[in-house]
């Protein structure tokens, strides 16, 4: 009994700290893959993905903007954004590690660390910027239709 008991006892002890260096292996993955992903990123890019998108929406309200306007209003972007999006992006190695396995998390790391690897993941932003206008398209055309049935579903009221 004393046997069982002892071994018992050794499995809970051991078992958090196995749990511990399972998560700190898939943290030091994580870090190398947010690491490797943050050198070749283009932040100035990525904000201009953000703002773009609302300077055509406005163009096509017929709001046009002067060239003067669309630079004030990139560098409002840059400096509001830069720094937080920066640190959201670096803080994704916890949220990596949290949610993927270590087996995951090498297959993506070797994945980007390879040429074309590398190179389809620098080209998904422009895949998301070019369906932004689509969906955003979707959207506009589901709204009015979802929006009664939103009410409905939330209040119960119906028109």
């Amino acid at each position: 009994m004393r046997v069982l008991t002892s071994l018992t006892l050794a499995l809970c002890l051991a078992l958090p700290a196995h749990a511990q260096s399972e998560r700190d292996a898939r943290l030091a993955v994580a870090e190398d893959y947010v690491s490797a992903t943050m050198e070749g990123m283009d932040m100035q890019e990525f904000i201009r993905q953000i703002w773009q998108p609302m300077v055509q929406q406005m163009a096509q309200n017929r709001q046009q903007l002067t060239p003067e306007q669309i630079s004030k209003i990139e560098t409002l972007f840059s400096e509001e954004l830069t720094e937080p999006l920066t640190d959201v992006m670096h803080a994704q190695d916890e949220i990596l590690a949290d949610l993927l396995t270590l087996q995951e998390l090498e297959a993506l790391r070797d994945f980007y660390n390879s040429e074309n690897g590398r190179s389809v993941m620098e080209k998904m932003p422009q895949l998301a910027q070019i369906q932004q206008p689509m969906i955003s398209r979707v959207l506009q055309a589901k709204m009015p239709v979802m929006m009664p049935k939103i009410r409905e579903i939330t209040t119960g009221e119906t028109e």
